[in-house]
């Protein structure tokens, strides 16, 4: 995949964050708009580990030094796939033959990426909420050690990375300045790992004899393996998602600041419709808001981030009153159902036939 958008403009200030970002973009394409990438291959990066996550760089930091994981249930998935994401004026150029290969990019435009590698697995806390419901006492003594707790609770940005994506070869590269090359050689089939550019199911470990020199180069590069002649065992996590908290109400699939819950209405029907929603937090139950919604006008009700067991009821209008009340499923507990807390509703019907109100995803 090629995508102009994948590049730092030379006006602002461009590092491994910046960079990351850029991958980022790329990557949620491909895993979902929860993934973040992991630019550095940080092998602090794994699952039930706590930390906290910059929502401007997706650059996550451990909560303190030496910290280990949680102790949480991880089950590990395997999803073979390859990836190759770069800014569009890269050029790569591959040429192979004899069992042997060579990768070759280069960058006409400073600030520019190459993202390429071959996934192994999804590795996952069993039931993230669960999980971290079991030791929210000890991540507030953590958050609040890090400056992340008020008396409310955890404050967002802290939290616990919940999955890994797993790669057994990876290529991140960046050029620093215009009109830079990298390569990369060694057995075809190592490379090709290395690279995205094999059958995933196929693949082996990653492996390359030589690189272009880099301590001197103004080309970024986090390969894995880290070093030449060194093929696996192992994976490393080049991807993840991550949970996090507004006080005690957990938020898994966390990319930034949660400010509510919303609930949306569309309806493209004719009736004007009267909608409901009621719902409970910690310290009250059967709290109510309304909003009316025509034909072709959407409509939307805000709800605070620990907003539970939200219920939606809506009234269609025949004529000269309301008609009978249409309830709608419970949704126990949004920010862990709704993606961000958002949830939509979608409603239908046209004047005098039948008409419907529905949760849609």
């Amino acid at each position: 995949m090629i995508d102009r958008s994948l590049r730092v403009r030379d006006d602002l200030v461009a590092d491994s964050a910046s960079y990351n970002m850029l991958m980022t973009t790329g990557l949620r394409a491909d895993l979902g708009p929860a993934a973040w990438g992991n630019w550095t291959l940080d092998p602090t990066v794994e699952p039930g580990m706590v930390g906290v996550l910059d929502p401007v760089t997706g650059a996550f930091e451990l909560h303190k030094y030496g910290a280990i994981p949680l102790d949480v249930e991880v089950a590990e998935d395997v999803r073979p796939r390859t990836w190759r994401h770069q800014s569009a004026s890269v050029v790569s150029v591959s040429e192979s033959g004899g069992g042997f290969r060579r990768e070759r990019w280069t960058f006409p435009e400073s600030h520019t990426i190459v993202s390429a590698g071959t996934q192994y697995s999804r590795r996952a806390v069993v039931d993230p909420v669960c999980a971290a419901g079991r030791h929210l006492d000890l991540l507030e003594r953590y958050a609040d050690a890090r400056g992340y707790a008020t008396p409310e609770g955890i404050v967002q940005g802290f939290g616990v990375v919940t999955a890994t994506y797993q790669a057994v070869g990876v290529v991140n590269l960046a050029a620093h300045k215009p009109h830079q090359t990298f390569s990369v050689e060694g057995p075809d089939d190592g490379v090709a790992a290395l690279v995205g550019d094999i059958d995933p199911y196929l693949a082996g470990d990653a492996s390359y004899r030589a690189t272009s020199a880099r301590p001197s180069s103004n080309v970024e590069a986090f390969l894995y393996p880290s070093e030449p002649d060194h093929a696996g065992p192992g994976t490393v996590a080049y991807a993840f998602e991550f949970l996090s908290f507004d006080g005690r109400t957990a938020l898994p699939g966390w990319v930034g600041h949660v400010p509510t819950i919303s609930v949306s209405f569309r309806n493209s029907g004719s009736y004007v419709v009267q909608c409901t929603v009621t719902y409970d937090t910690a310290t009250e139950a059967d709290l109510r808001k309304r909003v009316q919604v025509g034909c072709g006008i959407p409509g939307w009700v805000y709800l605070p981030v620990d907003a539970t067991n939200v219920r939606v009821s809506c009234r269609f209008w025949h004529a000269d009153d309301w008609g009978p009340r249409h309830d709608l499923a419970t949704v126990a507990s949004p920010m862990q159902e709704w993606r961000q807390g958002q949830g939509a509703v979608e409603i239908q019907g046209w004047w005098p036939g039948d008409y419907e109100a529905v949760w849609v995803t």
